[in-house]
């Protein structure tokens, strides 16, 4: 019979704790599952041993007090159940009212200290079923639920999503950080599920794992691929015949072993049985993705270096950006468009629907040098900072690149108020990076704010969209190579350009083709961005 600790790591992996149970309250057996009805009696009876799912919509209606909800734990733990899992949600829930009752449940298992843990997204009925089919047959729940992971696994390797992607959705099924390694130890793929209350382990358990690179973590094979080009297998050529030592290697290595390489499970907790039954499912359609990628991309790289560079390079560079966030935007979608910017030769997106950032790598040769219009073409579509790396030929040096871009984007984010995303489509190339942290150097000036504001404070008078205009106007001037560069950045003609820059000259008594005071006024217009604004206290 399963406990609830076995239960919630095998089946309830987002579910949050509201209560620090006790060791040996979480290690009590769940003999049945009772959900809460809003009807009398609100649960079929209660015996020792029961796990009571509570809707928070129907513990509003049954139990519409903080007295009354206290009641109702009380009768739970009078009653010996195991524990609670609470639901917020439904129909006719708001958050408010959903957090009051919460917090008031909480308040009475904390008091009576009954396990309860709180689980998002989730419908009472099918939950219900979920965990009786548990009680009654863990490993055959297990198997349905990894029947659907291998159904996701198989749509997203159809959709071309790549092996990020793949191995993004293991680890959101079991809440632990995964990487995949080709059979030669090279890792293809590293990633931490996000939004899960075991999110913060996993991505320390990633970290440690990137440190010490194949030392960590717990490793189950993947298995041979019937019907894999033998060049693929046991490092021959198409043909069957011996490689010379010039020849290229791929990047599943040539140790003579045909299995393509491993699911590695990192953390220090051993593998459970929900790891293990849902490597089983989804290991064949990894192993036949590692195959199906290694024979379709380019033979540019060697031994430990993946395969995954456009075609058409050398040289590269590597494109940074924050990604949008699922609330924000619809994410698979904008990753399906960015995908169309270019062709698969020249253009490589990487991370998946999951990442923090949208990460690409790019050729840029004579056709786009430092893959400049690639780039433009990716800040105007999502609408923030783009960071470009300098070019590389060495594939090993992709990992590097994309770090001097994420450095490049992260100075470019501290100058213009550390918001991540913030500063709109602009682009900036890791080659300035010097000049990037001086220009954020300056928000550091003893008073700056202060000295920024004593210097604009010509414009700022008469009507609120007034000193917005002349900010703007000003901002395009400084900003851009000419006035015709201005005035296509406001949406104005050249003439209205050239009348406002007049307005501003005779209202501050500015000489604006003075170098000096367009740079102290540039500098000031930064110290601002980054602490907020023009408007920003005062």
């Amino acid at each position: 019979m399963a406990s609830l600790r076995e239960l919630v790591q095998t089946l309830l992996p987002g579910a949050t704790p509201l209560v620090d149970a006790r060791e040996e309250a979480m290690a009590r057996s769940v003999t049945w599952v009772r959900l809460l009805r809003d009807r009398l009696p609100a649960f079929d009876g209660m015996e020792p041993g029961d796990l009571a799912i509570v809707p928070i919509a129907t513990l509003r209606s049954v139990a519409t007090d903080k007295a009354a909800r206290t009641e109702l734990v009380d009768y739970l733990a009078d009653h010996d159940a195991v524990g609670i899992i609470a639901l917020p949600g439904g129909e006719a829930s708001t958050a408010a009212s959903d957090e009051e009752a919460l917090n008031e449940l909480a308040a009475a298992a904390r008091a009576t200290r009954l396990p309860c843990l709180r689980l998002d997204g989730v419908e009472a009925a099918t939950l219900e079923r979920t965990l009786i089919g548990a009680v009654v047959n863990r490993r055959a729940e297990l198997e349905r639920q990894a029947v659907t992971l291998e159904r996701q696994v198989a749509a997203l390797a159809l959709d071309g999503q790549g092996l990020d992607a793949l191995i993004g959705a293991l680890a959101a099924f079991i809440g632990r950080g995964v990487a995949l390694e080709a059979r030669g130890g090279a890792s293809l793929a590293v990633v931490a599920p996000a939004g899960l209350p075991t999110s913060a382990a996993a991505a320390s358990a990633v970290s440690r794992y990137l440190s010490k690179s194949r030392g960590v973590g717990q490793r189950i094979p993947l298995p041979s691929v019937p019907g894999a080009p033998e060049g693929e297998r046991q490092g021959a050529d198409a043909r069957g015949r011996s490689r010379d030592a010039d020849a290229e290697e791929s990047p599943l290595g040539d140790d003579g072993d045909d299995r393509p390489g491993s699911i590695v499970i990192l953390g220090d907790e051993p593998l459970g049985e929900r790891e293990r039954i849902a490597c089983d499912r989804v290991a064949p359609l990894i192993a036949l993705e590692i195959v199906r990628v290694a024979a379709e991309l380019p033979a540019n790289a060697g031994r430990g270096e993946v395969r995954t560079l456009p075609a058409e390079g050398p040289p590269w560079v590597a494109i940074a950006a924050r990604q949008p966030r699922p609330h924000e935007t619809d994410v698979p979608a904008l990753r399906r468009e960015l995908r169309l910017l270019a062709g698969p030769r020249r253009f490589m997106l990487r991370g998946s629907n999951e990442s923090l950032e949208v990460r690409i790598i790019a050729v840029a040769d004579a056709a786009d040098p430092g893959a400049a219009q690639i780039a433009a073409k990716v800040a105007k579509r999502i609408g923030r900072p783009v960071a470009v790396s300098r070019p590389f030929s060495d594939p090993a040096a992709r990992p590097a690149a994309e770090a001097e871009a994420r450095a490049a984007l992260e100075s470019l984010e501290r100058r213009v108020g550390g918001r991540p995303g913030s500063g709109g489509a602009q682009l900036v190339r890791a080659e300035l990076l010097p000049a990037h942290r001086l220009l954020g150097a300056v928000a550091a000036i003893p008073d700056a704010r202060r000295q920024a504001l004593d210097l604009l404070a010509p414009l700022l008078v008469g009507t609120a969209a007034s000193q917005r205009q002349r900010i703007e106007t000003l901002r395009a001037v400084l900003d851009t190579a000419g006035s015709s560069e201005a005035s296509s950045s406001l949406g104005v003609h050249r003439n209205t350009t050239a009348y406002r820059l007049r307005r501003i000259e005779e209202l501050t008594g500015w000489d604006l083709r003075e170098p000096d005071l367009r740079l102290a006024l540039a500098l000031a217009l930064r110290i601002l961005d980054a602490d907020g604004g023009v408007e920003s206290g005062g």
